[in-house]
């Protein structure tokens, strides 16, 4: 494959302004929507009354009696489209309202009271923990190898600590927005979201037993972040209930407050973990137990628990292992999607274990990475060999080299012994391994038994029908290039249907950096049936031969569509009960080196330069590859540093972006980024995941960093003035 770095075929209409989001839609005899949210972390509701003296005519109120099938289709179907007898987090909806404009919503609202009666509420991880109840537990997962137990009880030395992470909001620029808009029997869904089908399966749930049919468009999203994976199906719930109460359209548009206040977070963490180390460092066992916080209802937890299990022991040839997560209801907003799902918790604990390896052997924590970390031919905890596409190593070479990292290891060492007192800056620089597994775990891509679709059409362009979306990580320019690269078209040739579930065919959601690497692979599987079709697929053609091939075609034929299924290849298999066998079909690397400074005044952390080595199969597009790791980097600085969400008796304290603080492009560190190609032989020209990794290794690299500045290990992130104050002046430090 030549070396692509296509112009993405959204950048133009987005930089002039002239793309089409939601609230852009021409609507006409559009309704607005409004929800009715709970003012308790838990209650029962007692009583809903409306003033008698406000004009009601002008509003329409839809409760949970009106709702037959009132639960959103996810994995456990636990959380209700709207509370009807009880509330579990404050803000959950009550009603919905919908009028002519804003300001009718905002005074109605002021006419609706509520009674409730309060009940005894678990808003943070450690009172659920401490009631000790099994319902509470929405999905455990014990993965165990070799023999820790023995190790444990002959260990030469234990090390152990606490780490945790903190909630993240996705921040993406366009808040949460959807609109339906009925016809007929039909409801016709539109909006922001990552995963059209998924709406649609909550949709047919939400309207079984009825006569209602429902389809789903996914219109340009700007930006998602796995915030638009899950929670769209709540409130397209929400927009169709009312569009079929009234009649007409109705649109549903968070502002941001709304939008950081009520929609899912980041799941938080807190993870035990200990390690049985000998003289040299080497870890001969690892005993790990993962707590996430999981919100009020269970939503994605199940599988973002299986990812932080499957990630716990990270880079690292572990003997013995024992891996035991949960993932806990508390009365908070729930948790759902967040790039890395999962990963980011897990890979934090892992990294920063080794940090306390080295800082309690007084041995350089890259000697210990080095002497631990997995080589080709090694096998992981669950089983899986790590015998093809491992460029990891080359990963580490590139970055000492990019970064001189061992150099300046020693220069900013001596650095704050000798001259930090007169700064008032203290240097660190950091390094983190980080892996991500691709697709989705386990068996989960023989679940969904993804479908893509190419259409031949009469003039010689091709049609490509996929459900995954554009939501700003450029997977139309790369399926564009993927199709164009084999059919020796031009770029412009290759058209993307609209994500319509009408129109094309269920291949899956757009998540777990899973499009290019699947649904790009039945795409050149497409590829090739075309050609054989045309009796091109063994030769060398050209854009004149392909387009000749195709006129003779339809000469004596209507339609040339060709459809492909994804399945693993047939040595991959799974144990979801043991947690051995293949976890991931292959997997990502990274290497990472964060150089950082720390006022001693302001005990602000800042992240001076930032290294990165990524190894992801095949770049299809090289610029956008880079974009890709930049952005996540950035996030992932956000995530290390800057963003603290606060939650104070189950209520989200946060309102906007004076008070939920990050990066600004004056935060941005230097970058360097490396790409490494170490081939995957399923993946289309190699490719594998690539979205989620760079997020994965952002924050362990600047915590190492930190915790070598301060000479202790940072053990919770984000790393905030507050925490960094508490680190420096308090040796017996509690968070």
């Amino acid at each position: 494959m030549k070396q692509n770095n296509e112009v993405r075929v959204d950048a133009a209409s987005k930089i002039a302004g002239i793309e089409k989001y939601t609230r852009d839609l021409p609507i006409k005899n559009a309704l607005i929507a409004g929800t009715v949210r709970s003012s308790k972390a838990h209650a029962r509701i007692e009583s809903i009354s409306y003033d008698k003296n406000y004009d009601w005519s002008k509003v329409t109120i839809l409760s949970a009696k009106e709702v037959k099938n009132n639960y959103v289709a996810i994995i456990k179907n636990d959380m209700p489209y709207l509370a009807d007898k009880e509330v579990n987090y404050f803000g959950e909806p009550i009603l919905l309202l919908a009028a002519e404009n804003e300001k009718i919503l905002l005074e109605a609202k002021k006419h609706i009271m509520i009674e409730y009666k309060e009940l005894a509420a678990a808003t943070t991880l450690k009172v659920s923990i401490d009631r000790n109840r099994a319902e509470d537990v929405f999905e455990e997962i014990l993965l165990e190898n070799g023999e820790g137990n023995k190790t444990f009880s002959t260990a030469y030395e234990i090390i152990e600590d606490i780490f945790e992470t903190g909630f993240q909001e996705h921040v993406y620029l366009e808040p949460q927005a959807v609109v339906a808009i009925p016809d007929g029997n039909t409801i016709h869904i539109k909006g922001s979201m990552q995963c059209p089908y998924y709406v649609q399966n909550a949709m047919n749930e939400l309207f079984k037993g009825t006569e209602i049919k429902v389809d789903v468009t996914q219109i340009m999203t700007g930006g998602a972040f796995g915030g638009k994976e899950d929670f769209p199906s709540l409130i397209c719930g929400h927009v169709a209930l009312l569009a079929r109460k009234t009649g007409r359209p109705v649109i549903l548009s968070y502002n941001r407050e709304e939008d950081i206040r009520f929609t899912t977070k980041r799941h938080p963490s807190k993870i035990h973990a200990k390690a049985v180390v000998n003289s040299d460092g080497k870890i001969l066992a690892l005993d790990m137990d993962i707590l996430l916080n999981s919100g009020a209802y269970a939503t994605l937890s199940p599988v973002v628990l299986a990812r932080a299990v499957l990630t716990s022991f990270g880079c690292y040839k572990i003997p013995n292992v024992r891996i035991h997560g949960r993932a806990i209801k508390t009365n908070i907003s729930p948790c759902g999607a967040f790039r890395g799902f999962g990963g980011p918790q897990s890979l934090f604990a892992i990294e920063m274990l080794i940090e306390k390896v080295a800082q309690t052997l007084k041995i350089p924590v890259w000697e210990i990475k080095k002497a631990n970390m997995l080589s080709l031919g090694d096998t992981l905890p669950t089983g899986q060999p790590i015998d093809y596409s491992y460029g990891l190593p080359k990963c580490v070479e590139k970055i000492l080299e990019s970064s001189e990292y061992e150099k300046k290891y020693k220069e900013f060492k001596k650095y704050n012994e000798n001259e930090s007192d007169q700064t008032n800056i203290l240097k660190g620089i950091g390094i983190s391994l980080a892996v991500h597994g691709c697709g989705f775990t386990g068996v989960g891509e023989n679940r969904i038994k993804a479908i893509a679709e190419m259409e031949l059409l009469p003039d010689g362009k091709v049609l490509v029908k996929t459900a995954n979306t554009e939501m700003g990580q450029g997977v139309d320019t790369a399926y564009k290039i993927i199709v164009s690269e084999k059919l020796h078209l031009p770029f412009d040739d290759i058209i993307i249907e609209e994500k319509n579930t009408s129109k094309v065919p269920n291949s899956g959601p757009t998540v777990a950096s899973r499009s290019t690497m699947i649904v790009g692979k039945l795409l050149l599987d497409n590829c090739e049936r075309i050609l054989d079709v045309l009796s091109l697929k063994d030769l060398e053609f050209s854009l004149q031969d392909f387009k000749e091939a195709a006129q003779q075609y339809f000469k004596t034929h209507d339609t040339l569509i060709v459809q492909e299924e994804y399945k693993h290849p047939d040595f991959i298999s799974f144990d979801e009960k043991t947690y051995k066998g293949y976890g991931y079909p292959v997997y990502s690397w990274s290497a990472n080196v964060a150089e950082v400074e720390i006022d001693l005044t302001s005990y602000q952390v800042e992240v001076k330069k930032f290294y990165t080595a990524n190894d992801v199969g095949k770049a299809i597009n090289k610029q956008q590859s880079e974009g890709q790791i930049q952005g996540g980097i950035i996030q992932g600085i956000g995530y290390a540093v800057y963003e603290a969400l606060c939650i104070k008796d189950g209520e989200v304290q946060n309102r906007g972006f004076r008070d939920y603080i990050i990066p600004t492009i004056q935060d941005i560190p230097e970058m360097y980024v490396d790409i490494v190609e170490d081939t995957y032989f399923n993946g289309p020209y190699g490719a594998k995941a690539l979205g989620e990794l760079p997020f994965v290794g952002a924050a362990p690299a600047v915590a190492s960093a930190v915790s070598f500045a301060i000479g202790k290990t940072a053990t919770k992130i984000p790393l905030t003035p507050e925490v960094i104050a508490t680190l420096i002046e308090n040796s017996n430090y509690e968070y």
